[in-house]
């Protein structure tokens, strides 16, 4: 990928990411706080099996 089109694919994800966050509002604290243990911890607490729901 050259230079000119990797800085033009992160910029485009730039004003995606802002576009998300203008759309999505203010989040609660227990939002929040779900989305820090989420990055800390990782796909470890990820529920998997009959807990992460049915098949289709």
């Amino acid at each position: 990928m050259s230079p000119k089109k990797r800085k033009a694919n992160l910029l485009q994800i730039a004003e995606f990411h802002a576009e998300a966050l203008r759309l999505a509002g203010n989040i609660s604290a227990n939002q929040q706080r779900i989305i820090e243990v989420a990055i800390a911890h990782g796909k470890e607490l990820e529920s998997s099996g009959l807990l992460a729901g049915g098949r289709s």
